[in-house]
Order: structure tokens, then C-alpha cells, then sequence
């Protein structure tokens, strides 16, 4: 039976991951799974898993001679490496723009590295009034109504960036899409949202996609993507990217039938 190998920075892979729920069924069903900082020596197909939104190849674990190593070639993942909507100063744009963080995630795994009790504290003044504490508030983007209302120190910022603001709506509801996909098998699905911030938290119901815009197909082959979750908005029928992960969480049934078929995809990614 084939040996897969997971690369994670810590070592570790909390159950969260849509990877660690992959590979629980993967040893249900006989096959040998590692998991470590560096690649098992006699693994045949190697996972690279680390979440951040930059890597250096040169700190990267050396797969052995011979193993497929997925997602390899996704080492930026940073908004400003796709974004569709970036709004710069004097640009033109007059409608709604929203302020987001550069970084993957709001940014919250390279603030793990080493937070002081400094930015702690600004922190919980950004969640009061981000603007007088130059930073954004924890696990939400700011909306404004035009990019004239963008503090000037925003516009400095390598790690954040302007977007415009652009939901898909439905009646009273904000929607957001997602693909999540492993190989040759993916599911999508639409969230329905009162909250102009669509998370799983803000949900009020959802509905399963069978399509997949040729716009996603082409990010994940310039992005280089073997697996990972996109969200994305339709509008006037073309499909925009707001967010690529490659370290994407999970919540649901873990034995579903769409996360048993994102599984059985391994056969097809082996040597």
C-alpha cells in the first residue's frame, strides 16, 4: 500500500484541516499516512501543508527521489498574486471598497509566530475603532463607501490592500462561493449570508454547486494548485476570486459523500 507524507511546520495536523480529515479516511482504508516537518524518506506521494501565505523554497523539506509532491508549486498566495478588484489611489473607482489584509487568513498564522502583548493590546482597540489603532479589527474586513474614506496609512501598507466591493446578492441575502477540490474531485457550494462578511458563522443556509467556472479552472493552473479552496462571487455571469487557500479547514460531516469522493481522488495523484 502506498505511503503518503504531510509536511506541516509544526510537525502536527489538528483535525480542523480538511487534509487531516482526508487523511483519517485515507487510514481507514489501508493506506500508510505520515505525518512530520520533513517528508517520510520511503513516502511515494508527498503533501506539502504549511500555512502561511509565503514560503521560502529554501526552508521546504526535500521530498525523496521518485514522489509526487502536491501543491509545490503554490508559494504565494498573497491577494496582490490574483486580485481582480484591487483599487488604487486616484484610480477612478467611486463605488464601496472594502479593506483586506494581504496575507491569508486575515493574517492570523504569521501572527501566531510571536504576537507582544503591544499588539495584543491594539488589537482590542482595532475591534473599537480600527482606524485610530492602524489596524485591521480581528477576523473581519472593513467596508467603507468610497475609497476617499481609506485612511492614508492604509494606502502605505504592504500587507493590506483596497478592494472594491463588489457582493453577489440575492433578495436580502449576501452570497459567496466556494470550490473545495482535491485532485481530479471537488465539490461547490454557495453560502447565503444577512451579514455582508459571508463566513460559515454568519450562514443562515446553503446550497451545493455542480458547476465550476472556467475562470477557477484557470486560477488553479496559474496558481498551481493540486489542492485547496477558492471563494469566489459571480457577477454578470463571470466568476471573480476573492480568496485562495491551500490550507483550508473543514466543517460538516466528515464522512459525506463529497468528502469520501475528494478522498478516493488519491489513487489518481499516486506515481
Amino acid at each position: 500500500m502506498a505511503r503518503v507524507s504531510v509536511s506541516t511546520e509544526t510537525g502536527e495536523l489538528p483535525p480542523r484541516y480538511i487534509i487531516g480529515v482526508l487523511c483519517e479516511i485515507w487510514r481507514e482504508r489501508g493506506v500508510d499516512v505520515h505525518v512530520g516537518r520533513e517528508f517520510a524518506p520511503d513516502a511515494e506521494l508527498c503533501i506539502l501543508h504549511h500555512d502561511r501565505t509565503r514560503l521560502d523554497p529554501e526552508e521546504l523539506p526535500v521530498a525523496p527521489s521518485g514522489a509526487v509532491v502536491l501543491n509545490a508549486r503554490v508559494l504565494d498566495i498573497s491577494k496582490r498574486s490574483y486580485s481582480e478588484l484591487r483599487v488604487l489611489p486616484g484610480d477612478g473607482w467611486d463605488g464601496p471598497v472594502i479593506v483586506k489584509s494581504d496575507l491569508n487568513a486575515f493574517g492570523l498564522p504569521e501572527a501566531k509566530d510571536g504576537m507582544s502583548l503591544l499588539a495584543r493590546g491594539h488589537r482590542r482597540l482595532a475591534n473599537k475603532s480600527w482606524k485610530l489603532a492602524r489596524r485591521l479589527p480581528k477576523k473581519t474586513y472593513p467596508v467603507l463607501k468610497s475609497a476617499a474614506e481609506v485612511p492614508g496609512w492604509v494606502w502605505r501598507r504592504d500587507d493590506l490592500l483596497v478592494e472594491r466591493f463588489m457582493p453577489e446578492r440575492e433578495g436580502e441575502f449576501y452570497c459567496q462561493r466556494g470550490w473545495l477540490f482535491f485532485g481530479s474531485q471537488g465539490y461547490g457550494y454557495r453560502l447565503y449570508s444577512t451579514d455582508p462578511m459571508v463566513k460559515t458563522g454568519t450562514t443562515v443556509k446553503h446550497e451545493y454547486l455542480d458547476e465550476v467556472p472556467p475562470e477557477l479552472q484557470a486560477h488553479r493552473e496559474r496558481l498551481g494548485f493540486d489542492f485547496g479552496k477558492f471563494d469566489y462571487v459571480m457577477h454578470d455571469g463571470k466568476a471573480i476570486l476573492l480568496d485562495a487557500n491551500k490550507t483550508a479547514t473543514f466543517r460538516g460531516d466528515p464522512r459525506s459523500p463529497r468528502i469520501m469522493r475528494l478522498a478516493g481522488a488519491l489513487q489518481d495523484m499516486l506515481p
